[in-house]
């Protein structure tokens, strides 16, 4: 913000205020702290500078949790510069052309998927473990873009609780039900090398399809957004039937947690639309099986 009210109630512009003043927002009087940088001056909330030292605090411990780990290599850089694709990545083994990113603060997917690009075009592999602001016990769609594949865990992704120092694999995601549920299961890790984290095999779990009982019609009735209502209104024209009449009884088997529709609209003729995974993109199996 470029003015703030100072202790006489008065409005101070930042390009005139003193560096030593108390000053307080003009919208809810909270105080804020007068910011100066090389290209301007301007006022902050104190609790948004708060968040952003905890913040580096949480990166900063995670990053040597991870070093720790990986101690037994010789090859380990932090903030290894790439010059060629201008990424700087958390921690980067040179020999095996690993990237680790400890991702804590909230990213966009446009960036997530620039740096994941920058990094493959390198013949580099980037492994993000998620902190910070993504910090979870349950798999939530905000995380869906940093899912992984691998064989042993199928769709995964890894957290770090870097307070408490453990690290949570969530893997066999699937989507599950005709709205797309998020399924997972778990495994926690106390003070473990990272191989053992990335390497353990876990025991398989079956699941058994999902039937489209009476409770979920009454939540398709309930779907009256615009591409619902589209793809309801779209089914009744070719088939001269409702979705709800058309899906009653019917079994949903669980898919891969890749699909950007639900379920319910894709057995109704809705495209099969992916979801923006990169670290995906570039697998050798692009699409494994559900």
């Amino acid at each position: 913000m470029y003015a703030a009210l100072n202790e006489s109630g008065t409005l101070i512009y930042a390009q005139n205020a003193k560096e030593k003043g108390k000053y307080f927002c003009c919208r809810c009087e909270k105080p804020v702290k007068l910011i100066t940088t090389k290209a301007r001056k301007y006022f902050r909330h104190l609790n948004k500078i708060n968040n952003d030292i905890n913040e580096r605090e949480i990166h900063l411990t995670g990053k040597k949790i991870i070093l720790n780990l990986l101690k037994e290599f010789s090859n380990v850089k932090t903030e290894f510069f790439l010059p060629t694709i201008q990424q700087r990545p958390d921690i980067f083994l040179t020999e095996q052309k690993i990237a680790i990113e400890y991702q804590c603060a909230l990213l966009k997917i446009n960036l997530l998927e620039e740096r994941v690009l920058g990094y493959h075009q390198l013949g580099i592999k980037s492994i993000w473990i998620l902190g910070g602001n993504y910090l979870d016990d349950q798999i939530q769609k905000k995380h869906l873009k940093f899912l992984n594949y691998s064989d042993r865990l199928g769709y995964y992704i890894i957290m770090l609780d870097s307070k408490r120092q453990i690290f949570t694999v969530f893997h066999h995601i699937k989507f599950i039900g005709p709205f797309n549920h998020i399924f997972f299961q778990r495994q926690i890790f106390q003070e473990r090398h990272l191989a053992e984290v990335l390497d353990f095999e876990p025991q398989g779990y079956r699941l058994n399809p999902v039937l489209m009982n009476q409770h979920f019609i009454r939540r398709l009735r309930q779907k009256n957004d615009h591409n619902s209502q589209q793809v309801k209104l779209d089914f009744f024209q070719r088939h001269h039937i409702t979705v709800e009449d058309y899906l009653d009884n019917r079994y949903f088997v669980p898919i891969a947690p890749i699909y950007f529709y639900p379920a319910w609209q894709m057995a109704c003729g809705q495209s099969k639309r992916l979801l923006r995974q990169p670290l995906l993109k570039f697998k050798t199996r692009k699409k494994p099986p559900d």
